[in-house]
């Protein structure tokens, strides 16, 4: 990183440059190198300045402390602070100077305090350390450093230094217990070097292993910890522009260790605790929350995950949340915490049942739950992804009478326990793709309920008839509907019953009946609040009778439906005779299993604002489909996926070369007959990253090359140098 520092230093475009990452992690150290490489090297500086800001800005040390580098110091008391200002800008003015600013937390007004701007002209710049990305832009830093955690060895060096030679040599067994200690630390330096100084005088492997099994229970339990480290880190937390924030924040830190988090699920799970509510429209919501994961990885308090859709949180801040959430260690029963496959009950002595508020089991192995004592002011009982849990006694939930939300999902559990109907105060339950067979009439009890889903229940039969019609306050449903059966007239009754929850805003919906999607779309104020709809077994599309309908709509799944021949993708009018596009706000569109589906579409549909947002297309099992030019429709797609599509032979027939300017991921999977991806000179994706081709033995590969090469610019460029092909098997390279 100091490497890349002086780099950017050396340039003449760059003034200001920014140096953030996440308390302790070694921002200062990496400021200190780049001062003391600028005493060792030559260079344009006429004079370097070092100025610690900290969280409140006192002007007058700022200027004290430049003052006395420029032989302006002493001024005398009486000086004001504009006086001081002048003297300060008329000295920089007149050299090129590096100013060093080290923890700055929000934007100084560097002219007040007698700065000179930074220009191409004058030569002088200025680099800042912060926490906070938002910072670097608001001091003008085009150029920022993520100072990120120390690797492997970084953090065995950093550890090794701080320990001590004679305390690692004392006993043969130490050293590799000592590597085990400096893993624990998870790379970042203030935590490597509180922890070393603490075991420098430690010469017994004992004691190394009694500080494994600390540091394997909490991080927060060593000793110094809380004073030398969570403390400082603390103030990125107190520093959140809102409550809300810091909730939202201490919520990730349910999520077990190492944990990649969807961030669509997240939000979801935000939004459904009512830390984001009051909202009027869910996309108000969904803003508010995106800004919020914005505000928390520009602070660092998470991080990146595999890409935007996923976030993480490091080790050592997620113990901070739970450390905060604790009452800064002082209420260690708050939170009961734990997750991994070896766990096969809940250990409950180590529960805390009176004082117990937030519940987390994930990833476990536990196959039942069994009573537990009273626990009153429990609110958050947090368990997906239990797929050993298989049974759940009726009576489980009366010891939690203030419970507010409860995720059961994807978990085996075949019955609903009876005792969920007696959460009074319930607001979010969740008990989507779980094996439950019937929902109980008892849930009407449930009025406070906001948030409720039980889609992926492909096993769910039974809604009770007046069951949803109480569900008063409900703003998010998220459901399946049940096939057909015995009591199929409960099902057409439950979709009536929709009609009747008010303050619904946002609907996600799976339907396999016709007649039930015949009602489902005559339904104005449900078209209205969909936003995921997944349709099966039917044998028309006639989801063009309300399209101005689905104004929300983000996700549409059709499969399943062997008898669907044509979907025609045509020309459309409102009641005023105005132009309505296909689904104007669709995301993602899955067409899966249909055999014999082929679509449709004249050249006047590409006139019109059709599937405008539509991103992200995946086709499974679309035999019937010999091409796909019906793509054209689509100018904004990102992603496509295509598989199993036995008659496919070409993606496009006809299209030039701006048609898809935003495509970065093609899949060919098992296409069997394609025998070429378009009939142009070049392809016209000019934004391609990815393309992965498998089992497509008649493709023309080596007409694809001369594609790609055409496209990247000619025999000079190869195809590795705009594309990573993958697993290209199957294909025929003699064509």
């Amino acid at each position: 990183m100091l490497e890349s520092a002086m780099n950017l230093l050396g340039k003449d475009d760059v003034q200001v440059l920014g140096l953030y990452g996440v308390g302790g992690v070694g921002k200062t150290t990496l400021m200190k190198k780049i001062n003391n490489e600028m005493s060792k090297i030559k260079n344009d500086f006429d004079i370097v300045i070092w100025v610690v800001i900290s969280s409140d800005v006192n002007m007058r040390t700022v200027q004290e402390a430049i003052g006395e580098r420029l032989g302006l110091m002493p001024w005398p008391e009486r000086v004001s602070l504009s006086s001081r200002a002048s003297d300060l800008f008329n000295a920089l003015f007149k050299v090129k100077f590096l100013i060093l600013l080290d923890d700055v937390w929000k934007e100084i007004n560097l002219q007040s305090i007698g700065i000179p701007l930074p220009t191409i002209q004058n030569k002088s710049k200025i680099v800042l350390t912060t926490r906070s990305l938002d910072v670097c832009g608001y001091m003008k830093a085009r150029n920022n450093i993520e100072v990120k955690s120390l690797n492997k060895e970084h953090s065995w060096n950093l550890f090794k230094e701080r320990v001590g030679l004679d305390t690692l040599n004392a006993d043969p067994e130490i050293p590799k217990l000592a590597e085990e200690v400096a893993k624990k630390c998870h790379g970042l330096p203030i935590v490597l070097i509180t922890v070393g100084a603490s075991m420098a005088s430690k010469r017994n492997p004992r004691e190394w292993k009694s500080a494994i099994s600390d540091l394997n229970k909490s991080i927060a339990k060593f000793p110094d910890m809380e004073e030398r480290v969570f403390h400082l880190l603390k103030f990125s937390y107190d520093r959140l522009p809102s409550p809300t924030d810091q909730v939202c924040f201490l919520f990730c830190s349910l999520y077990p260790e190492d944990k990649l988090i969807v961030v669509d699920d997240l939000i979801e799970k935000w939004i459904g605790a009512g830390y984001i509510g009051g909202f009027e429209d869910y996309e108000e919501a969904l803003n508010k929350a995106y800004n919020i994961i914005g505000t928390l990885r520009r602070t660092s308090l998470l991080e990146n995950g595999l890409d935007d859709m996923f976030v993480k949180m490091h080790d050592v801040t997620r113990e901070l949340a739970l450390w905060i959430t604790r009452e800064c260690g002082k209420e260690e029963g708050k939170v009961f915490m734990k997750s991994g496959h070896a766990l096969i009950e809940i250990p409950s002595t180590h529960l805390r049942p009176t004082v117990v508020q937030k519940v987390s089991l994930i990833d476990t192995d536990i196959s039942h739950l069994e009573n537990l004592p009273n626990c009153p002011n429990l609110s958050i009982f947090f368990s997906p992804k239990n797929r050993c849990l298989n049974h759940i006694i009726d009576n489980f939930f009366l010891s939690m009478p203030a419970l507010k939300f409860l995720d059961l999902s994807d978990s085996r559990i075949t019955k609903v326990p009876t005792s969920i109907c007696e959460l009074s105060e319930l607001e979010y339950l969740n008990l989507s793709k779980t094996n439950i067979t019937s929902l109980p009439y008892e849930m009407r009890n449930l009025i406070k309920l906001k948030f409720l889903s039980f889609y992926g229940t492909k096993l769910l039969r039974i809604i009770p008839r007046g069951m949803m019609i109480n569900f008063s306050n409900l703003e998010i449903l998220d459901m399946q509907v049940p096939k057909s059966g015995e009591s199929q007239e409960e099902m057409h009754e439950g979709i009536d019953e929709l009609r009747y929850l008010n303050q619904l805003k946002v609907l996600g919906i799976s339907i396999s009946d016709f007649k039930d999607l015949e009602k489902f779309v005559s339904n104005t104020h449900l078209c209205i609040c969909t936003r995921v709809l997944s349709v099966s077994g039917c044998k028309e599309i006639t989801l063009h009778l309300n399209l101005g309908h689905f104004k929300q709509l983000r996700v549409l799944v059709i499969k399943d439906s062997l008898e669907l021949k044509v979907w025609l993708l045509k020309f459309i009018t409102d009641n005023d005779e105005t132009a309505v596009g296909l689904f104007e706000s669709l995301e993602k569109m899955y067409l899966i299993n249909l055999p014999k589906l082929v679509i449709s579409w004249d050249m006047k549909n590409l006139h019109h604002a059709h599937f405008k947002k539509l991103y992200w297309i995946a086709l499974h099992g679309c035999h019937a489909m010999v091409d796909l030019t019906w793509l054209l429709l689509i100018p904004n797609l990102q992603s496509l996926y295509i598989l199993n599509c036995g008659g496919l032979q070409e993606i496009l027939s006809s299209s030039d070369e701006n048609t898809f300017s935003n495509l970065k991921t093609l899949r060919l999977i098992d296409l069997p007959n394609l025998q070429s991806i378009c009939s142009m000179n070049a392809l016209p994706f000019p934004s391609l990253e990815t393309l992965r081709v498998r089992r497509c033995p008649k493709l023309m590969w080596r007409k694809v090359e001369a594609q790609i090469q055409i496209h990247g610019g000619g025999e000079n460029e190869t195809i590795k140098t705009r594309f990573i092909v993958q697993d290209v098997l199957g294909v025929s390279a003699s064509q």
